[in-house]
């Protein structure tokens, strides 16, 4: 298993197949660990994204050989999402407007960064960046104004977080109780909506 092709010959669990792109959709590259992976797909399901992509095999091999999925996801076990390693997942999107998130001059500020409906958010791996090729393909870069890089994992929650609130602000969506939000059994007695199902 050297190359993420022979990978993919035999792909198993908890990795899907590449099918058609689903908007929005996290694109990690070639991530190294597989916390970050873990706190991704916790994010995507925390925000209703249904996809995170995967390059590269370090993740894959990690995973695979551990024979673990990573903690975060396995903590709640989020079904709602598909991690799908595929070496060309911008081909799987039509009419997509790929976002990298990255710290390259030049990239808007999140703060007022506008949200695209059809956006494939982009993340480089912690020691590296979005491969070159890939950036010339991005119409959109954007950075997260901290004083400080960020986690992996940190980034993802943060950009999911800002599409959320500014589409909020939109009127894209509404500001439901808490009641109405979780989608997770929290013990309270007449107001847990998965115990009244």
């Amino acid at each position: 298993m050297s190359s993420a092709k022979s990978l993919k010959k035999s792909p198993k669990w908890p990795f899907k197949a590449a099918r058609q792109g689903e908007f929005p959709a996290i694109v990690m590259f070639d991530p190294r660990f597989t916390h970050n992976v873990g706190a991704a797909v916790r994010a995507a399901s925390c925000f209703g994204v249904s996809q995170v992509w995967v390059t590269g095999t370090r993740c894959a091999e990690a995973v695979w050989n551990s024979k673990r999925i990573p903690r975060e996801e396995r903590m709640k076990g989020f079904s709602d999402v598909d991690i799908i390693l595929e070496d060309r997942p911008i081909d799987y999107f039509e009419n997509a407007v790929p976002v990298a998130v990255e710290l390259l001059p030049g990239s808007e500020n999140l703060l007022v960064f506008e949200h695209p409906e059809n956006a494939i958010y982009l993340f480089g791996p912690e020691d590296g960046s979005v491969p070159s090729q890939v950036r010339g393909l991005c119409h959109r870069r954007v950075f997260i104004p901290t004083r400080h890089c960020t986690n992996l994992g940190a980034a993802v929650y943060l950009t999911l977080y800002d599409r959320l609130t500014k589409r909020y602000q939109q009127g894209l969506e509404i500001a439901l109780p808490i009641g109405d939000v979780l989608a997770e059994p929290r013990g309270w007695p007449g107001n847990d909506p998965v115990f009244e199902r």
